[in-house]
C-alpha cells in the first residue's frame, strides 16, 4: 500500500538596504528648519507646507519639504515637492539625489537613475549617489550596470556594509555567485548585527549547496534579530531539508508567532506535525494555512489527510475530494484519498481514486498495483489483469506486478499462464514467500504434487509464518514447524 505524499515549500525574499542624505540648510526656511533640528519633524513639515502655499516661488522651502517628507517615507508627497523645486529652476547635487530617491521609491527606476547620474556629474566623489544609482539599475534588471556603480561606491567608501551587501546581490544576479558571496561576507563582517545581511548570505550559500555555512548564516541572523521572520523561516527550511524535523519545527513555530497569519510557517508546521503523527497539531496548522491561502490545493489535500488521520473521516475525505476537484493533476491528493477509501474498505470509491491517481501520474506503478488488488478481491478479473499488466509495463522489475498477474490468471483457471507469471515474480523477488506458495498451488492442480510440496517448503524457508503454506503442507501430513527455515 502506498503511503501519502508530502511536499515542503519555502519562500525567501531578497532584501536591499536604503540610505538617505539631507540637503544643506538654507536660511529662507529657517522656521521649518529650526523645528526639524529640534526633532519636531511633523511641526516642521506643517510649517514648510504653509510657507510653500503662501509663496509659490519658494524653491528652497520645497527642497526642504521634500527632504523631510522623504525622511518620513512619504515618497509621493516628497516627489511632488522636489519636482516643484526643480520646476522653479532649483538645482544642485543634493536636490538631484533626493529626487532620485523619491522616483525610485515611487517605482520610476529609470527617472531615478537619470537623477542620480546628474548628482554624480555635479559631485563625482559621492559614494551614496553611486550606491543608489546601482540600486536603480538593479530595479531596471541591469545587474552588470549595477555592479559597476556599486564597485565605484565601494572604492569611495570601502567600509560601508550596505554597499558590499548590494554589490553581492548584484553579482549573484549576474551569475557570479562566488564573488557575490565574498561581498556578502564583507557586509556581515562590517555589520555583524545586521540580520538582513546574514539572511542574504544564507540565501546565496544555500543556492550554492553550501548547507553548513548557510545554516550558520541563518542562525546568526536569528541571533542578531530573534523577531526576524525571514531568518526563522530560512533556518527552518534548511533544517527541514536536512531531516532535522524537530529543530525545523521549533523555527517554524517561532516564525508563526512573529507572523501568525502567514502561509509558509503554518503550511510547513502542518507537514512536520503530520510526519510525526501529531494529527491535531497538523490539522490546526493546515487550517490556518488554508485561511491564509484558501485556493492552495496542496494545503487542502494535506489538511484533508490530517483530518482523516485525526479521526474526522468525513471532513477529511471531503477536503481531499475538494483538492482533486480543484486540480485533478495533483497526484498526492488522489493518493491520499485512495489510501483513505482503501483503509475504509470502500472499494468502489477507492478504485475511482486509484484510477484518478493513474490519470494524474501515469507512471505510478503502486496505483496500478492497488487498483489491481481491489478489482481482484471484487471478482473483476478482467480489470484486475489489465491493472496488473499496467503495473508491469510501468515497472518491468516489479515482482508484485507479475505476482498479481499470476493470481488473476489463476482465478481465471489459466494455470499454465499463472505458473509462468509466478516464476517470473520469483525471479524478480526471490524472497517473496507468497509467490512460492501460489506456484505450488498451481503445480498441485496439474498433479505435480512433489514439485508443489517443494514450493510450499521454499515459501516456509523464507517466511516460517506463512499460514497458507503451512496449511498446504499439513494436508500432506508434514509438520512445517519442524522444518529448518535456513535449509
Amino acid at each position: 500500500m502506498n503511503r501519502f505524499c508530502l511536499l515542503m515549500r519555502n519562500i525567501l525574499p531578497i532584501m536591499l538596504v536604503a540610505l538617505l542624505v539631507p540637503i544643506a540648510t538654507i536660511a529662507n526656511t529657517e522656521d521649518g528648519v529650526r523645528l526639524y533640528k529640534q526633532g519636531k519633524t511633523d511641526e516642521a513639515i506643517a510649517s514648510l507646507t504653509q510657507t510653500a502655499k503662501s509663496d509659490p516661488k519658494d524653491a528652497t522651502c520645497r527642497r526642504w519639504l521634500g527632504f523631510m517628507l522623504l525622511s518620513q517615507q512619504k515618497y509621493s508627497d516628497a516627489l511632488a515637492a522636489l519636482k516643484e523645486a526643480r520646476a522653479l529652476n532649483s538645482d544642485g547635487s543634493d536636490l538631484r539625489f533626493n529626487l532620485g530617491i523619491a522616483y525610485l521609491q515611487t517605482g520610476d527606476a529609470k527617472a531615478a537613475a537619470s537623477e542620480f547620474q546628474e548628482a554624480i556629474k555635479q559631485r563625482k566623489d559621492w559614494a551614496e549617489a553611486y550606491y543608489w544609482l546601482g540600486n536603480s539599475y538593479l530595479k531596471l534588471q541591469d545587474a552588470q550596470a549595477a555592479v559597476g556603480e556599486f564597485n565605484k561606491a565601494a572604492a569611495l567608501s570601502p567600509n560601508d556594509a550596505n554597499i558590499h551587501n548590494n554589490l553581492g546581490l548584484a553579482l549573484g544576479e549576474m551569475g557570479k555567485a562566488d564573488q557575490g558571496i565574498a561581498e556578502l561576507r564583507k557586509a556581515t563582517g562590517l555589520a555583524p548585527q545586521n540580520a538582513d545581511f546574514w539572511i542574504n548570505l544564507g540565501i546565496a550559500l544555500n543556492d550554492k549547496k553550501n548547507i553548513r555555512d548557510a545554516q550558520s548564516a541563518f542562525e546568526k541572523a536569528s541571533a542578531a534579530d530573534p523577531q526576524n521572520y525571514t531568518a526563522r523561516t530560512g533556518l527552518a527550511g534548511i533544517l527541514a531539508a536536512q531531516g532535522e524535523d524537530e529543530k525545523a519545527l521549533a523555527q517554524y513555530e517561532a516564525a508563526a508567532k512573529i507572523k501568525p497569519d502567514e502561509f509558509i510557517p503554518q503550511y510547513n508546521l502542518g507537514v512536520l506535525y503530520l510526519k510525526k503523527n501529531s494529527f491535531l497539531g497538523s490539522t490546526e496548522a493546515f487550517r490556518k494555512a488554508a485561511k491564509a491561502n484558501p485556493d492552495d490545493v496542496e494545503t487542502i489535500a494535506y489538511f484533508g489527510w490530517a483530518l482523516f488521520k485525526a479521526g474526522k473521516v468525513d471532513e477529511g475525505i471531503a477536503k481531499m475530494s475538494e483538492a482533486t476537484g480543484k486540480n485533478p493533476k495533483f497526484a498526492p491528493a488522489w493518493q491520499n484519498l485512495a489510501t483513505a477509501y482503501t483503509t475504509l474498505n470502500k472499494n468502489t470509491e477507492a478504485a475511482k481514486a486509484w484510477e484518478g491517481l493513474l490519470a494524474a501520474d501515469p507512471n505510478n506503478a503502486g496505483a496500478a498495483l492497488n487498483l489491481g488488488y481491489i478489482y481482484l478481491t471484487e471478482g473483476n478479473n478482467e480489470k484486475a489483469l489489465e491493472a496488473y499488466e499496467t503495473a508491469a509495463k510501468i515497472d518491468p522489475k516489479s515482482g508484485s506486478a507479475y505476482f498479481g498477474i499470476g493470481s488473476t490468471l489463476a482465478k481465471m483457471n489459466k494455470s499454465d499462464e499463472a505458473i509462468e507469471q509466478y516464476k517470473k515474480a520469483i525471479s524478480l523477488s526471490p524472497k517473496f514467500s507468497p509467490a512460492y506458495n501460489n506456484l505450488g498451488v498451481e503445480l498441485e492442480k496439474k498433479g505435480q504434487v512433489d514439485q508443489a510440496k517443494e514450493q510450499y517448503r521454499k515459501a516456509l524457508r523464507i517466511d516460517p509464518k506463512n499460514e497458507e503454506a503451512i496449511k498446504n503442507l499439513e494436508r500432506f501430513g508434514e509438520k512445517p514447524g519442524l522444518e529448518n527455515p535456513g535449509a
